[in-house]
């Protein structure tokens, strides 16, 4: 899988953004008819002449039709075109500091729709004001920031971690203005809310990521940070992240620091919290079929209090995310340029025997993490995490907005959960995993969700299905390493037919993996010939790789069903069956 990185989108953009909805709830509803009829330009036309009004109001009105309609592609790429961010980047120097939020909000809205956008903004230079926005926080000292301006704040540096993400110019500015030294300001829980503390340790791991520059200058707060990680008031997001932060600034070296074993016991302690509960328990006290439209007077403190627990729901579950990208990363230590240098020098350290295939009792990840995982059972854990939610919490949690945002956070960390066991799996031997027979447990589990069809007869999820057929993949080449797998990797035809059902997906990495997959039971098939129901599997395999995969469109595709089919067929015992098959001419064809 490789080092997995958090999401493009950065920061997530607000519902309200401006926090003006019930005030101009009946604008929003005109645009959105009036978008209906007369399409993307008169709507970009009315936003730009209420961004240009002398009334305040008017151009926060135009800052919150721009950030509500910035999820519509059509109506987003008119905005790019006509170099509307030139007119709303201005305005966080407006005069007016509701202005300024809603300026602030409605451009971090934008950042959050991809990365092509990001480079429209920094053409577009909202990266100029938005520095002299942040110059105005510098040197704080023992000053508080107003309450009123901690939600411009947090949606400028949102903004700026947005940008950064995707541009270089933004983190050479990031450099030559010391921006660093503004951020670094608000990472005191003490005097700051956590949502700006939050934002700026992301900000910050962002600017740290190969970059040398930002890397020395947090080297003198490691002892401030490595106190946080530590902490047991801070909650698990921040801890977490500033583990994001130490990785991105130690690399490699974090292994070997003091830092390291806290960070663990961290990720280990956030992992733990059982999610799945927290949203069952939720879904539960939740009122059926509530119209997320309606203002509700009566019973208002009740759906303050549900706000607050679906909240720690998604709170936890970031939080969670992240713990499983820190792990997906340190798993995969031998990507890095010390690890490939260490590895590659010492010919005797190699992990492959004299015929190039994987030793099972081998492991690729650093003796220091290795320790760790089992420490803590975290591989058991993340398996627990991995697991979905119950069909009647979701039918519950589908009735409310806030459930429906639920659902969908948690199908995200099943995702992280799976693709971080593909690293894990990968890293580790198989000894380290639990041995043959539990790993097939979690094999099984896997071709289970992988071959599922949706009740509906909807499509599956293919983010899902990638993430567990990468799992699933890693699986398989671990449990073919060791011929003793053959007892459990006991697949019958039938059981392929479904596996192969799902080579039928249109997403390529889906594919490869299957090809992956069919490709290691044929070669665990074709060193069992003396078994009859090898002999068929090695055939039928055989023949679907030469007559399926190796014709795709996709080249990596074929590459993987080639690479595989040479694999199978490489030694003497199965050139009598390759020439049964007639392979040779097939592949000419």
């Amino acid at each position: 899988m490789g080092k997995t990185r958090k999401s493009r989108k950065g920061y997530k953009s607000r519902d309200d953004p401006v926090g003006l909805d019930s005030a101009i709830e009946e604008l929003e509803n005109g645009m959105d008819r009036e978008f209906g009829q007369l399409g993307s330009g008169s709507i970009v036309q009315n936003i730009m002449d209420q961004l240009q009004s002398v009334n305040p109001e008017d151009r926060i009105c135009g800052c919150h039709s721009l950030a509500s309609l910035a999820s519509k592609q059509e109506v987003r790429e008119k905005v790019l075109q006509t170099k509307v961010v030139r007119i709303c980047g201005p305005l966080l120097l407006d005069a007016d500091p509701m202005v300024v939020q809603a300026a602030a909000g409605c451009l971090h809205n934008l950042s959050c729709e991809g990365g092509e956008v990001v480079e429209q903004l920094v053409e577009q230079d909202v990266i100029t004001p938005l520095a002299t926005l942040l110059e105005q926080f510098r040197g704080l000292g023992s000053k508080l920031v107003e309450e009123k301006r901690v939600r411009t704040l947090v949606d400028s540096l949102g903004l700026l971690w947005n940008v950064m993400e995707q541009s270089q110019t933004a983190i050479d500015i990031f450099n030559r203005q010391n921006m660093l030294e503004i951020v670094l300001q608000f990472l005191d829980t003490n005097r700051f809310p956590s949502s700006l503390v939050l934002v700026s340790l992301s900000l910050l791991a962002t600017a740290c990521d190969n970059n040398i520059p930002a890397q020395q200058q947090m080297f003198p707060h490691f002892h401030t940070l490595s106190d946080m990680v530590e902490s047991e008031v801070i909650s698990h997001q921040v801890k977490v992240t500033t583990g994001v932060l130490l990785l991105n600034m130690l690399k490699t070296q974090i292994y070997d620091s003091q830092v390291f074993p806290l960070l663990m016991s961290a990720v280990s302690g956030c992992l733990q919290l059982d999610a799945r509960k927290l949203v069952s328990d939720w879904s539960s006290s939740v009122p059926l079929d509530e119209d997320d439209g309606d203002m509700e007077v009566e019973g208002a403190s009740d759906v303050i209090k549900e706000d607050k627990v679906s909240d720690e729901c998604k709170e936890v579950m970031k939080a969670q995310i992240a713990a499983l990208e820190i792990v997906a990363n340190l798993a995969c230590q031998d990507d890095s340029e010390d690890s490939s240098e260490q590895f590659s020098d010492d010919d005797d350290d190699s992990d492959e025997d004299e015929d190039g295939k994987t030793n099972p009792e081998e492991n690729l990840a650093h003796p220091m993490f290795v320790e760790m995982i089992l420490k803590h059972q975290i591989v058991e854990t993340i398996l627990l995490r991995a697991n979905d939610l119950p069909a009647n919490v979701k039918q519950l949690s589908l009735t409310t907005k806030q459930g429906r945002s639920l659902i969908n956070l948690h199908k995200q960390l099943v995702i992280h959960s799976f693709l971080c066991l593909s690293n894990l799996i990968d890293s580790l031997s198989l000894a380290q995993l639990g041995g043959c027979e539990r790993l097939h447990q979690t094999w099984a589990g896997l071709g289970k969700i992988c071959c599922q069809k949706e009740e509906d007869d909807s499509l599956p999820d293919l983010q899902l299905v990638e993430a567990a057929s990468s799992a699933m993949r890693s699986s398989t080449a671990k449990l073919c390493t060791d011929i003793k797998a053959s007892t459990f990797l006991n697949v019958t035809p039938s059981d392929l037919d479904q596996l192969l059902a799902v080579y039928s997906s249109p997403q390529a990495a889906i594919r490869t993996n299957i090809v992956n997959i069919m490709g290691d039971l044929a070669s665990l098939a074709a060193k069992n010939l003396v078994d009859q129901n090898s002999c068929k599997i090695l055939s039928l395999l055989g023949v679907w790789l030469v007559d399926s995969a190796a014709k795709e469109e996709d080249l990596r595709v074929v590459a993987e069903a080639l690479d595989k089919l040479f694999d199978v067929f490489g030694e003497d015992d199965s050139d009598q069956i390759f020439a049964d098959l007639k392979l040779l001419q097939k592949l000419r064809k």
